[in-house]
């Protein structure tokens, strides 16, 4: 009895690997040949991620590089080529219209500085005596005019020379640059010193053809400087290219009623151009190009649909998006490469 119960695992042990055998043979009888990746894109659906669209804010700054001067600044030069004998002023002096600044030698030959002063005094006293005689009736309005012209000659010659001698503030404000110094030899048209009004400061900037579009009088700009947010706005915007630049000139006048900003400074200058509080926008790759249009995939119950679209601004990496595509879409983000209009897709995480 013992040996005949011994045999029974043994021989239910090589059952179970004739079953097995046959399974698997079975099994083998039915695998189907290998499918292609397209077969399995077709069954299965081209893989893609999505994102949904929502409404959001799109500002765009426009930035620029700029050196600030004064509202009002102008640059007085040298028309004699001398030596400088007199120096009135230094930088950071108030200084008042008309008053001289820098001065020449008065008895320069090429001018005759002396002959001309004394040519007009003489004929200045000729003028006011015949004027006396003209009024009493004791000469011809003949010889007063004769007179007056000879006067007013020797008046605007003599003026033109005593600005040659004498550099005078155009219009009152501050000394901010000064380039030469007493004894110093200078030639004709050479810089002196610069006189700025400073209350307000201004950025010039140049922009292209398609900046000026977004730029408006009155669009606030900012700056920093050494730390400090200054808020501008843009106070002209030129309607005509500078052909030597190929650019449009764009001003941001700055207040500066603490004189804080210095002309010369620089800075980065950023425009607010434009700003959509409900903006479509979407990342830069997701656009395809096919000649003068774009389009977008967008996934819709299994499928793709492919959307021409318009675009407007960019920032960073985002696109708005005009036309085309409106909230709630469900536009393809990976997986683009692989589509076309209408094909099956299958959504992963």
């Amino acid at each position: 009895m013992l040996k005949r119960q011994s045999k029974i695992p043994a021989v239910f042990a090589i059952a179970l690997i004739a079953i097995g055998s046959m399974f698997v043979s079975s099994c083998q009888k039915k695998i189907e040949p290998g499918k292609s990746i397209e077969q399995i894109r077709a069954e299965d659906g081209v893989p893609i991620r999505i994102k949904q669209i929502d409404i959001n804010e799109f500002d765009k700054d426009l930035t620029f590089f700029a050196t600030l001067s004064g509202v009002k600044e102008t640059i007085q030069k040298s028309i004699l080529a001398d030596k400088i004998v007199k120096i009135r002023a230094k930088v950071g002096d108030n200084v008042r219209e008309g008053q001289s600044i820098v001065e020449f030698p008065k008895d320069n030959p090429t001018i005759q500085y002396d002959q001309a002063k004394l040519a007009y005094d003489n004929s200045k006293k000729t003028y006011e005596r015949m004027k006396e005689l003209l009024k009493a009736g004791e000469t011809s309005q003949q010889n007063f005019d004769n007179a007056e012209t000879q006067y007013l000659v020797n008046k605007r010659n003599w003026e033109s020379l005593h600005k040659m001698i004498y550099i005078e503030a155009p219009f009152s404000g501050t000394i901010v640059n000064m380039k030469v110094k007493e004894g110093d030899q200078v030639d004709g048209n050479q810089n002196l010193f610069t006189v700025a009004v400073m209350n307000k400061v201004i950025a010039k900037v140049w922009v292209t053809a398609t900046e000026v579009a977004y730029i408006r009088n009155g669009m606030t700009a900012t700056m920093k400087i050494n730390g400090k947010e200054y808020t501008g706005k843009v106070s002209l915007v030129s309607l005509g290219m500078d052909l030597e630049k190929r650019a449009f000139a764009v001003e941001i006048t700055f207040d500066n009623a603490k004189r804080e900003l210095k002309s010369g400074m620089t800075s980065d200058i950023k425009i607010n151009a434009y700003r959509n509080s409900k903006a479509i926008m979407v990342p830069r790759n997701v656009i395809v190009k096919d000649g003068d249009n774009k389009y977008i995939f967008v996934e819709n119950n299994g499928k793709v649909e492919r959307r021409v679209v318009e675009t407007g601004l960019e920032s960073g990496i985002n696109v708005e998006v005009t036309k085309g595509i409106q909230a709630g879409d469900k536009v393809v983000i990976e997986g683009i490469a692989l589509l076309r209009d209408g094909i099956k897709v299958k959504v992963i995480q």
